[in-house]
């Protein structure tokens, strides 16, 4: 009986708060014209006389008290303690109540969420799952937790239980950059238009990572043969002044190439911005070269002070001078812009001409030099790309010759090495190297058997694509191989330049 007549006066404790304390604001409001809502009609409305008619049906009256503190008791019972015109409400006391009430509640299943994302993994603390200017740091927790067990499934081989890992991480936090870029790259071969999506979005949302995104973005796209693409986000970073413009431009002038369209070029040429301006030397004379316009193309080529420009002027103007045959001229304008080139760019513009000019005695004293240095990346990425472009059976035995005697173990950062040299044994046909290369690569997890029988079958023009790039995006290599195994292997022949000067 007294827990049921708790629970009774505690409901009508929660209603009467504003029940009472609405009608006795009302009475105060038409004072003289509205009967006190509260004190007995048939008593003489003086105080400690007047019994109180809103407690008849409280099981206790005394809990009338966090209503009205004007009821109190006496010797004759509870009565009311003011005069009827005093007769007030307490609001004041009524949203202490609720607002207690409602912090309590809060605060209840504040606790009782932080426990369990606690048991769940979240990373969270108590205060960022109760103070509400701290909520979004709940979202942050839960996408790293998500990123967290995404890496331990792709770790594990889970590909598919991984991609739902990465998608619920970028879902919770769409601030999370690493998230987002996780899951764009590794949507980027089998879902192109959701990575393309997600890229974009990354471009958009963090500009502080512009050039991270950028380049990520390009890897997948030249990887996917995408050139169009290619050329709308090249022409863009061009356009933005980025501080690797000659890295931009010449994507742009490799992707118009394989694309055959112009536009982008154009639209370049033909832009008032100071960063744009700088290239149109540059653009004018690869326009001709497209056009077949070659007498034209090249008295620009040998007409301009190709210095003056960002450094891949000086490259443009040696690499095509090299691919016209005119090696002398191109070693003589390598010599003279030398010094805006990195060393492995002027490395790679020499082999390429002393292979060009069938120089023996030159080309093997520039190998030496590279094999007698320690066997790193950026060595077998220029060697690779160089034998692609030209193979040389005598080069790739000794490349591959050094790496057996100085092997280098299989991980992450390493890839680039075996796949590169892959790459350079299957664009000559040595299926010896291929195989201990590959099986070197399976070993480590780098290929699986569907995947490797796939690259072997491309290489050795059993595959039901002519184009590179339907395996390429298999392939971790670097750029430079990449745009050496593009050259080789572009697909059916290009047509006509599109679009009209």
């Amino acid at each position: 009986m007294f827990v049921t007549g708790w629970f009774a006066d505690f409901f009508r404790l929660v209603w009467g708060l504003s029940y009472w304390n609405t009608r006795k604001s009302w009475f105060r409001l038409r004072r003289g014209h509205a009967a006190c809502p509260c004190q007995s009609p048939s008593d003489s409305g003086r105080p400690l006389e007047t019994h109180c008619d809103a407690v008849v049906h409280w099981a206790k009256a005394r809990r009338f008290q966090r209503v009205c503190p004007l009821l109190v008791e006496t010797p004759g019972g509870w009565r009311c303690s003011a005069h009827t015109a005093d007769v007030r409400p307490f609001w004041g006391r009524a949203f202490a109540y609720y607002g207690g009430a409602l912090a309590t509640l809060y605060l209840i299943g504040a606790i009782a969420a932080f426990i369990f994302l606690r048991i769940v993994g979240y990373p969270v603390n108590i205060i960022q799952v109760t103070w509400p200017p701290s909520w979004h740091r709940v979202g942050e927790a839960r996408g790293w937790f998500f990123l967290d067990k995404a890496r331990k499934a792709f770790a594990s081989n889970r590909t598919g239980e991984a991609l739902l890992y990465l998608s619920n991480s970028y879902e919770f936090d769409p601030s999370n950059y690493a998230a987002g870029l996780t899951l764009a790259k590794a949507l980027q071969s089998g879902q192109p238009v959701p990575s393309n999506r997600i890229y974009e979005r990354l471009f958009r949302e963090h500009p502080g990572q512009r050039e991270t995104t950028a380049e990520e973005w390009f890897r997948a796209l030249v990887a996917r043969g995408d050139f169009t693409a290619i050329q709308s986000l090249a022409r863009d970073r061009i356009l933005d002044g980025t501080p690797h413009a000659s890295v931009w431009m010449r994507a742009l002038v490799f992707a118009t190439r394989q694309s055959r369209r112009a536009d982008e070029l154009r639209d370049l040429r033909d832009s008032p911005v100071p960063a744009a301006a700088v290239w149109r030397p540059l653009i004018e004379t690869e326009l001709l070269f497209l056009g077949g316009q070659d007498a034209g193309a090249r008295a620009r080529l040998d007409g301009t002070d190709w210095r003056r420009l960002p450094p891949y002027g000086v490259y443009y103007q040696v690499s095509q001078l090299i691919a016209l045959g005119d090696v002398f001229a191109a070693l003589d304008q390598l010599g003279v812009g030398a010094g805006q080139l990195d060393s492995e760019t002027r490395v790679a513009l020499q082999l390429s001409a002393y292979a060009r000019q069938g120089a023996r005695r030159p080309l093997d004293q520039q190998v030496d030099q590279l094999l007698g240095s320690k066997l790193s990346l950026p060595v077998v990425k220029i060697l690779s790309a160089q034998l692609i472009r030209q193979p040389d059976p005598v080069i790739l035995d000794r490349l591959y010759a050094r790496l057996q005697r100085e092997p280098i173990p299989f991980t992450t950062d390493s890839a680039g090495i075996y796949f590169s040299l892959l790459c350079a044994a299957g664009v000559q046909g040595d299926w010896i190297k291929f195989q201990d290369i590959g099986q070197v690569i399976s070993n480590g997890a780098g290929l699986t058997p569907p995947l490797y029988a796939a690259v072997e079958a491309f290489f050795r023009g059993e595959s039901t694509s002519s184009r590179v790039v339907s395996v390429l995006p298999a392939l971790p290599l670097p750029i430079e191989v990449t745009y050496a195994l593009i050259e080789r292997y572009p697909g059916p022949p290009p047509g006509p330049l599109k679009s009209s000067p």
